[in-house]
């Protein structure tokens, strides 16, 4: 260290895998605080990464023996050049996450910085997968007024480069409940937490209600996307930042409610829009492709294109999942497994990887130096996984 110039130093630790850079904090003061400086982190973060090293989180839902009992798995992967799966870390059973039938809430968000965030719309856990640090997010302390209830639409997780904090996002529909199955009229709420200082906070500002369908959201350039009805359907976003609601149209044929699902992902850093055929409908209903529409000009609705036509789709899909090194399309099956299909191939692989009916979600992320900041003494603390 003493030998040579600190920028040489900095040269090649950035070089280096995360797990070699937690291990050599350990070597002297010296490393461990050049590692842990805003400058090494801030380089690191910006540092050049090939696709080889971005990898895959899954979080499924599986049943135990008792038919009424599930635990929600993340699993940890990496791909070789065959497209074989490979194991990082052993399975992690995510105890805070509710395990029921009911896991079509269970949500990954993110990734910001190597960070996302874990949610079954209830608990939300903000986890770095590559140092295994995690924290439970504090429940917001707002409640409905009396003779209401909420319905939580959304979860969202960002940062604000403004302020340099991290926020969470819950969007939530208030309804007025009379002693009668008419949900009465419809309100909005969004609660926005700050990280860094642990404090939840009412945001006055409408939205319109989401459109839910599995793996839909998407944090890309500093904002939140969902779908909405607006007439048509369109994109919902969310500016982390300045936070405002926007919205952006999608093609003039993707907006068709009776027929496709759509989802959300990012192809060659643009935003794609994927449509594919709804599994609670028979095949003569809607057409057994998957069409992928990229946009060239991010939030110029004009700029859409229509890139790639898979026809016939290979087996019957749940959902369309992630775009993975931009060419691995993942999706889950209809009895819950998963199979990818080489956009440049075309050739089909199935996984010894599944989970219970509609649960599974996949994320790509890079390892990142990000460390969780301590919340305060009256909360849960930074834990280990």
């Amino acid at each position: 260290m003493k030998k040579l110039p600190q920028d040489v130093v900095i040269f090649m630790l950035l070089k280096l895998p995360l797990k070699s850079l937690l291990r050599f904090k350990s070597i002297s003061k010296i490393w461990y605080t050049l590692i842990l400086s805003d400058t090494f982190f801030k380089l690191h973060l910006k540092r050049t990464t090939p696709k080889k090293d971005e990898f895959i989180l899954f979080i499924r839902t599986l049943r135990e023996d008792d038919p009424y009992k599930f635990t929600s798995i993340a699993s940890f992967f990496s791909v070789d050049d065959k497209n074989n799966l490979t194991a990082l870390f052993p399975d992690v059973d995510v105890t805070h996450l509710t395990s029921t039938s009911c896991t079509i809430f269970n949500e990954l968000i993110g990734p910001c910085h190597g960070l996302i965030t874990l949610t079954d719309s209830d608990i939300i856990i903000v986890l770095n997968p590559g140092t295994r640090k995690y924290v439970v997010i504090p429940e917001s302390p707002f409640d409905c007024p009396k003779g209401y209830y909420r319905y939580i639409e959304a979860v969202a997780f960002g940062f604000d480069s403004i302020i340099n904090d991290y926020k969470i996002i819950k969007l939530s529909d208030v309804y007025w409940d009379p002693p009668t199955d008419d949900r009465g009229p419809r309100g909005s709420r969004v609660e926005i937490y700050n990280l860094s200082i642990d404090s939840w906070r009412e945001h006055n500002i409408e939205f319109s209600s989401i459109y839910f369908t599995h793996c839909s959201e998407i944090y890309y350039k500093e904002a939140v996307h969902w779908f909405t009805i607006q007439h048509d359907l369109v994109i919902l976003c969310f500016d982390i930042s300045v936070e405002i609601f926007r919205t952006i149209e999608l093609p003039s044929v993707c907006t068709d409610l009776n027929g496709p699902r759509y989802g959300l992902a990012v192809l060659n850093d643009c935003l794609v829009l994927m449509s594919y055929p709804d599994s609670m409908c028979s095949i003569g209903h809607t057409e057994n492709l998957l069409n992928i529409w990229m946009m060239k000009e991010y939030g110029e609705s004009e700029s859409w294109i229509k890139i790639r036509t898979i026809s016939p789709l290979p087996i019957r899909i749940e959902s369309a999942l992630v775009i993975w090194k931009d060419h691995l399309l993942l999706l889950q099956t209809q009895t819950g497994y998963l199979i990818s299909y080489d956009l440049n191939s075309d050739e089909v692989k199935e996984y010894n990887l599944n989970g219970h009916h509609e649960s599974l979600r996949a994320i790509k992320y890079t390892e990142c130096l990000t460390t969780i900041p301590t919340l305060s003494e009256h909360s849960k603390q930074v834990q280990q996984l």
